[in-house]
């Protein structure tokens, strides 16, 4: 076919999806006699994503254990609780794994025939300013300190272990912070969010055999954290970013006082609110609709200015983060073990 009257748009093809990761890395382990237990981890790793002054960092664990049941003291007791050990770690660990795959580059977008305006009857290329980008990203920081305790008794057929945790998350990349307008463009994402997560994770275990030779075990997993963020930009408090406290997952609403029921009840409420009534929120209130508190007492249901400082009749009425979550296993083992054989085994 002969395209040489034809206008045609230029067409330009490449990609940037390709990255890199490198690393060192080195363990030292100490165990004396099976009591004391260390070990040291050393990781230094360095990505292509960032720019060369960002693109490498270090990050070191750390991990101890005391096995109290190895003690000499602890043998009077070693046939009721065979395995007693406390634990406590520290660990770092890095993430370059950003939604943008080179976040710190930026490039011009183009669009082919695809102009407002038409030049010689034809829809021109374009091309438009890029956002701006900072050249300060690099890695996100997470940070944990950990304690636990181990239990083994009864042979070992009634199991346990406990742990207690804390993890920083630190240089995340959260939302781009509120800039004036007249900056004119989409503010840049940073490494400005610093979170704080605390939890537990409990874990017992039976495995046991019945006298026809069926070994079955038995698992229960109990679980649960909080999220709160401890840095953010957010200097007037807006509700609709992060803030510093903020636990995650709040929910704010407004408080209700019940469904009206005659329209004689829902004006008699409205009439309490002389500045405004619900109208922020809706109309034509009428008998079956919900009456709302008027937290701050300024005769109108609102959100004031959605900031801390004024949130008007907003309150926090819940969280939707999932809490205590737990699980149960229940699993055949086989068959063939009898009452000498130690279950730690299996």
């Amino acid at each position: 076919m002969d395209y040489s009257n034809t206008a045609q748009p230029p067409v330009v093809e490449g990609n940037n999806q390709q990255w890199a990761t490198e690393g060192f890395f080195g363990r030292f382990n100490y165990d004396y006699a099976g009591k004391y237990l260390f070990e040291a981890n050393l990781r230094y790793d360095g990505t292509s994503r960032y720019q060369a002054n960002n693109r490498w960092n270090l990050f070191p664990s750390f991990s101890a254990g005391w096995n109290i049941a190895k003690e000499s003291f602890w043998v009077p007791l070693q046939k009721e609780v065979n395995e007693l050990k406390i634990r406590g770690s520290y660990g770092e660990l890095g993430n370059q794994n950003t939604s943008n795959w080179y976040p710190t580059y930026q490039t011009m977008p183009i669009s082919s025939a695809s102009g407002a305006w038409l030049i010689n009857n034809q829809e021109p290329n374009i091309a438009w300013a890029p956002g701006l980008i900072s050249s300060d990203l690099t890695w996100e920081r997470v940070k944990t300190w950990d304690a636990g305790i181990d239990l083994g008794a009864l042979n070992n057929r009634l199991t346990a272990s406990y742990d207690y945790y804390i993890r920083y998350t630190n240089d995340m990349v959260g939302p781009a912070p509120e800039l004036p307008i007249t900056l004119g463009t989409d503010v840049p994402s940073e490494n400005n969010t610093n979170l704080k997560t605390s939890g537990f994770e409990l874990n017992v275990g039976w495995r046991d055999h019945l006298e026809n030779g069926f070994n079955y075990s038995i698992n229960l997993l109990l679980s649960d954290s909080k999220t709160f963020i401890t840095k953010y930009p957010n200097p007037t408090g807006d509700l609709s970013t992060y803030r510093a406290g903020e636990q995650l997952g709040e929910i704010w609403g407004y408080q209700t006082i019940g469904i009206a029921q005659t329209q004689a009840q829902m004006d008699s409420h409205l009439a309490s609110l002389p500045n405004g009534g619900q109208s922020s929120i809706g109309s034509n209130w009428a008998a079956g609709d919900i009456m709302y508190a008027d937290l701050n007492h300024d005769g109108k249901i609102d959100d004031g200015a959605y900031t801390l400082a004024d949130h008007g009749d907003l309150k926090i009425i819940g969280n939707n983060t999932p809490r205590y979550n737990f699980g149960i296993n229940l699993a055949p083992i086989g068959k063939g073990l009898t009452s000498g054989h130690s279950f730690k085994e299996l």
